[in-house]
């Protein structure tokens, strides 16, 4: 608020201090959320670094199931053993609330009905593929999770960064440098409204005498 723009009366004075109060407050309960986000932010970053990990690791372990499961069968028998899979699975998303920001829980349920074929005649590459694609699947759906959860949060601060910004570099100066302005106004109004009551009195006197 631009000291230009304010006119130098007690009514201003008090609403401006008022509103400088809360404009502190204000700065200091985003300040906390800030942190708050930010400590969220760099756990979240640690875990899905780890999981992302994981995951490469996990397709590649689940890829080289699978080319083997090819080797020792022969293509054709894998894709008619694939196709006598029965998998359901269900995807659940929840949403729970951190400083304001809705964060997704995602659930995946994997519901195996088994036996998908006939043990003769298949190898068991075949089901180390399959269970490595499941657990693939399943750590995916958790790192969708953290990543949609790292976006949001990271959003979320660089918001809550530039109202603090805001409010420590233009609206609490702004404030202060008005109340200050407002407040060495009406004292010097005051020194020369007590100056020409002085005068005045001076004068009063004279005539009196």
């Amino acid at each position: 608020m631009p000291r230009y723009n304010v006119v130098p009366t007690k009514t201003n004075l008090m609403k401006l201090k008022r509103e400088l109060s809360f404009a502190q407050e204000g700065y200091q309960l985003l300040d906390q959320k800030r942190q708050i986000l930010i400590v969220e932010l760099m756990d979240i970053v640690d875990k899905t670094t780890d999981l992302q990990e994981k995951v490469i690791k996990e397709t590649s372990q689940a890829f080289a199931s699978l080319q083997k499961a090819v080797v020792n069968m022969g293509r054709s028998r894998v894709n008619e053993s694939a196709s006598a899979v029965n998998i359901d699975y269900d995807i659940s998303i929840k949403m729970r609330r951190v400083m304001g920001v809705n964060i997704p829980k995602v659930d995946l349920e994997i519901d195996d009905k088994l036996p998908y074929f006939s043990l003769l005649g298949t190898s068991y590459r075949v089901d180390e593929a399959i269970s490595d694609f499941k657990s693939l699947l399943d750590d995916l759906s958790k790192l969708s999770e953290l990543r949609i959860s790292l976006m949001r949060i990271a959003d979320e601060v660089r918001r809550t960064m530039r109202r603090v910004n805001a409010l420590e570099k233009i609206a609490i100066p702004d404030y202060k440098e008005s109340v200050k302005y407002i407040e060495d106004t009406l004292e010097e109004n005051e020194r020369e409204t007590f100056a020409i009551l002085k005068i005045i009195k001076r004068r009063l006197e004279k005539k009196r005498g």
